[in-house]
């Protein structure tokens, strides 16, 4: 009898003894996509380590949260459960339980949502959730005139870096939409004038030694109006889908479809001569450009679904993703010096279907070409009162001393 009970509670040990060894309780964040802040974090579980949660420490809308919660909270940890939302202080560690079905309910909600953003979803979830300890329901409502009570040359020494990346994310956005609006009221007149001005500016700047990042925020705040036929300017789309890398810059055309833009400098090489075969081949800058793109092509057209969602909530425009166009601006032409080296360029863009080459040159050219339209259908503007008064003047003059026949007859 005895012995039984002791093989009991052996078979005992060993039907327990897995059940602690799976359950490692957490899991370290070593993916990219959460930033630098993040990395390191624990996320923690109670019971079975839940599906979605991933080896690097990802789980949907995983990063949103974690932010939220830094910002929110000194010190705590945040575990995902079963079906327990709750928070409780420890140690003065604040242990926030957030239900896998919680998470699921949002994911959900984000693909069903109208103009919602992740972050609201989050925020409205955790108010209701935990009541407590978030309160978001109190939204400030902007009013005129707000922002030019906060902007004061005296709040430079007082922004934070968070401050700062909001402005540096805002600034070129709205540059480059005002600009756009400004100039759709203006008449033909007034566009050739800027127009022109920034033509003139865009030869300048190409015989200068500027860097890449340089052009890059050159041409993210003018390409609206540099080339014609895109509605929207998108920088970096910021998507956590795992590794997946997404472009820095795309475009908006006006029938809501998108190109990606890869930017290079004007100096940058473009083709190289093979002597032993007598024909020319990509730079190896190129190359990359061209790998990379056509990288941002796959993936974009991988994640439609995600990028569609992410523009309609940024930007309210209903997207057709398919698959985008990629663009490589890069180099000047001007700069061949034989056909052939002209000739082999344009069998190498050719032979790229997928990908549009644009040099610097072409950009201007495209410049020239919209301003030379305008002023064919531009309206020549009305002389004032003042200035047909001197005409009448100058033509009363004229006939005082030149209709001298006129006068014997």
């Amino acid at each position: 009898m005895v012995k039984n009970v002791k093989s009991a509670t052996k078979k005992r040990a060993t039907r327990t003894a897995p059940k602690k060894k799976a359950s490692k309780g957490f899991v370290v964040i070593n993916n990219r996509s959460y930033g630098k802040n993040l990395q390191g974090l624990k996320v923690y579980f109670e019971g079975r380590k839940p599906s979605s949660l991933k080896k690097d420490g990802s789980i949907s809308f995983g990063k949103n949260i974690l932010e939220l919660l830094t910002k929110h909270f000194d010190r705590f940890r945040w575990i995902l459960t079963e079906d327990t939302n709750s928070i409780h202080k420890r140690y003065g560690i604040a242990e926030v339980r957030t239900s896998v079905r919680t998470i699921s309910k949002m994911y959900n909600e984000s693909f069903l949502r109208g103009k919602d953003l992740k972050l609201d979803i989050i925020e409205r979830s955790f108010s209701q959730l935990y009541p407590d300890a978030f309160n978001f329901g109190r939204a400030i409502n902007y009013k005129a005139g707000m922002l030019s009570d906060i902007l004061k040359e005296d709040i430079l020494n007082s922004l934070s870096a968070d401050d700062k990346d909001a402005l540096n994310r805002f600034i070129p956005g709205y540059v480059a939409k005002e600009s756009v609006s400004v100039a759709s009221v203006l008449n033909a007149t007034t566009q050739i004038v800027t127009l022109k001005e920034l033509a003139t500016e865009l030869r300048t700047e190409i015989t200068k030694s500027h860097s890449e990042n340089w052009w890059q925020q050159y041409i993210h705040k003018n390409i609206l109006i540099i080339q014609q036929g895109y509605i929207q300017a998108i920088d970096k789309m910021n998507i956590a889908i795992g590794s997946t890398k997404f472009p820095d810059f795309s475009l908006i055309t006006h029938d809501s479809f998108l190109d990606i833009l890869e930017i290079k400098k004007p100096d940058t090489g473009l083709i190289k001569e093979d002597s032993s075969r007598n024909n020319f081949y990509w730079e190896t800058e190129i190359s990359k450009a061209i790998i990379q793109v056509e990288n941002y092509i796959e993936n974009v057209s991988k994640h439609a679904d995600t990028i569609r969602g992410h523009i309609k909530d940024n930007y309210g425009i209903e997207l057709k993703v398919l698959r985008p166009r990629g663009i490589i601006l890069a180099g000047r032409a001007g700069n061949f010096s034989t056909q052939k080296q002209k000739d082999d360029f344009r069998l190498l863009t050719l032979a790229s279907r997928n990908l549009i080459f644009i040099t610097y040159d072409e950009l201007i050219t495209r410049l020239d070409n919209y301003i030379e339209v305008l002023e064919k259908h531009s309206v020549k503007p009305r002389r004032s009162k003042e200035t047909k008064k001197r005409t009448v003047a100058k033509k009363a003059g004229a006939k005082k001393i030149l209709p001298r026949n006129k006068v014997e007859k």
